[in-house]
């Protein structure tokens, strides 16, 4: 078969490939000159009844892959520290995993290379908790999918973040695209997902389609805020026991014989009896330091719009188009994108799928922007790129085979992959930690440790206060009490001082912009922080007692200002 394939390729791309086939992978190298068809060429060697991964390890002719993001710190803060659990990533997943081992009577680390958790895309995506309808057949993604989702209204209770299960509407063009979602009705009964029908008069809930035929209405389907459950993640891991160290990167890992043995960061040599490996985009690269990669990582990018919430005409549920058979075949490895309501009652439009070469390519282009609107205009068309405020992008971590990889490795016994986390990821991710945490008990029992769980464990944790979501005698307790909650800084969030130093206060990494941003939302209104950052980062400056010239947007070397102009001036004359 696979030889079949080699000649199909040459025919189709007029390249050789060279192909080596192991235990677990199918192996692929070469060049070609165009990363589209390297991604296409690899897909043609999945081959899901057999098990094998595809390491695709075709080069892209002329193109050097850019150096991934390293903090510039250097110490010994590590250094010959033992553990019984290192986790290597602090997105979604990574976190979440962390606050299910906090469970157990044992010493676990997690390490981010960034200043805060939820850096990547666990902090750009649209937020929505999926029901599972898209997916086929047997994979880890429907298993996990459908799990997590049931999930959410208790993970979301425990750690004080706000959930919303207001459903997504599936609108149908055409009777055709009506009668084919009648498939869908079938998948989802078989794969048990409830509250699926389909409903005829879209007018009712959506005024202004009426072009529709009808939508299929998924009821189990929600929104969360990603970057506040990762958070929120981190911050009961740690209430419960578990360390963190961020603007650690791992550099390299020592094996000896089917083990690791130790973890070289920047911060120094680490020890553990078992290593997690929840690290993203660069989750196949942390497989290859322990020589343990089987599968390969295609960076996938995908762009949002965020819509200004007090925008008129803007649609009041999460909707989206059907595919047709066309668009189906054109995205098969991705929803298409669709317009959801955000928790925070903004709208967001997006994602679209582009593969790029390049794992941490954040930046958005003009195309992607245009493409994803005029997408969402199909669907809505009362939108309006004036009510656009800002736009940004994430980068998914896509497997060849399009699934998750959640499993002990075959080949070294104490290091763990929860890889290839894409959408549904963050559906998911309630659901895999709970798995990880068996393997992980499961490993530390092969090296003979006898795991208990706590006994003061606890899943409950204290959300920061939002002013603007209390009633106005709660508001006003809470100003006698504290009188920097009546000081609004952010007008179009509504966010007040007091929240911005509770914010301050609680951040797992460095306090930055960003890091107030994601925590209590300042700067994420129409302005995008033009009025409120400077009063933000003063008070970074005035709760960590530093100058307000050492406080960074975001990871190091982000720093704002430079210091005061007057003593600028003065060291010029």
């Amino acid at each position: 078969m696979t030889k079949s394939i080699v000649k199909k390729v040459k025919k189709l791309y007029g390249v050789d490939v060279d192909v080596t086939v192991t235990d677990r992978s199918v192996v692929l190298r070469g060049q070609m000159d165009n990363w589209q068809d390297i991604v296409k060429v690899g897909k043609m060697f999945v081959d899901k009844k057999s098990g094998k991964h595809v390491v695709n390890d075709i080069k892209l002719r002329g193109y050097v892959e850019p150096q991934p993001y390293l903090p510039v710190v250097s110490d010994s803060t590590l250094q010959d520290t033992t553990w019984d659990v290192v986790v290597i990533g602090g997105g979604v997943v990574g976190c979440a995993v962390a606050r299910e081992l906090s469970q157990l009577d044992c010493r676990t680390l997690l390490v981010e290379k960034h200043s805060d958790v939820a850096h990547g895309a666990s902090g750009a995506n649209d937020g929505m908790v999926h029901a599972g309808i898209d997916l086929k057949g047997k994979s880890l993604k429907l298993h996990y999918g459908v799990k997590g989702n049931a999930m959410y209204d208790e993970v979301c209770r425990q750690l004080g973040v706000e959930f919303k299960r207001e459903g997504q509407y599936v609108v149908f063009k055409d009777r055709l695209t009506k009668f084919l979602a009648k498939t869908i009705l079938h998948r989802a009964k078989k794969h048990k997902i409830p509250n699926v029908s389909i409903i005829n008069d879209m007018t009712a809930v959506e005024p202004t389609l009426t072009y529709s035929k009808g939508a299929l209405k998924v009821g189990t389907t929600g929104a969360v805020s990603p970057y506040k459950l990762t958070i929120a993640y981190a911050e009961n891991a740690r209430q419960n026991g578990v360390e963190f160290s961020m603007d650690t990167a791992v550099l390299s890992m020592v094996r000896v014989g089917d083990r690791v043995t130790s973890v070289v960061t920047n911060r120094g040599t680490l020890h553990s009896k078992v290593v997690i490996n929840c690290a993203g985009v660069f989750s196949d690269k942390i497989a290859e330091m322990a020589d343990d990669r089987y599968f390969s990582i295609h960076p996938r990018k995908g762009t949002d719009l965020l819509l200004d919430k007090n925008f008129s005409n803007l649609p009041t549920h999460a909707i989206s188009l059907a595919p047709t058979l066309k668009t189906m075949k054109a995205n098969k490895n991705t929803k298409g994108g669709g317009i959801v309501i955000t928790v925070d009652g903004n709208v967001l439009l997006g994602p679209d799928a582009v593969e790029i070469p390049e794992r941490e390519d954040t930046s958005t282009t003009a195309e992607s922007v245009d493409n994803v609107f005029n997408k969402q205009k199909l669907c809505y068309p009362l939108l309006q790129k004036s009510s656009v405020i800002a736009y940004f992008s994430g980068v998914r971590a896509s497997t060849y085979e399009e699934d998750f990889i959640i499993e002990r490795s075959s080949h070294v016994k104490n290091l763990i992959h929860v890889a290839g986390i894409q959408s549904p990821g963050l559906t998911a991710a309630p659901a895999i930690a709970i798995d990880v945490r068996q393997m992980t008990v499961e490993a530390l029992q092969d090296q003979s440790m006898v795991v208990q769980l706590k006994d003061n464990w606890s899943p409950l944790r204290n959300p920061c206060v939002c002013v603007s979501k209390l009633d106005s005698n709660q508001q006003q307790r809470l100003i006698e009490s504290n009188p920097d909650y009546g000081t609004i800084v952010c007008r179009c969030e509504q966010v007040s001082l007091g929240e911005i130093k509770d914010a301050v206060n609680s951040c797992i990494g460095t306090p930055t912009v960003d890091a107030v941003k994601r925590r209590v939302r300042a700067g994420m209104g129409r302005c995008q922080g033009g009025f409120c950052m400077p009063t933000v980062m003063k008070a970074i400056a005035e709760c960590k007692g530093t100058d307000i010239s050492e406080v960074r947007k975001g990871d190091e070397g982000s720093n704002l200002c430079y210091g005061n102009i007057q003593d600028k001036y003065r060291e010029g004359k």
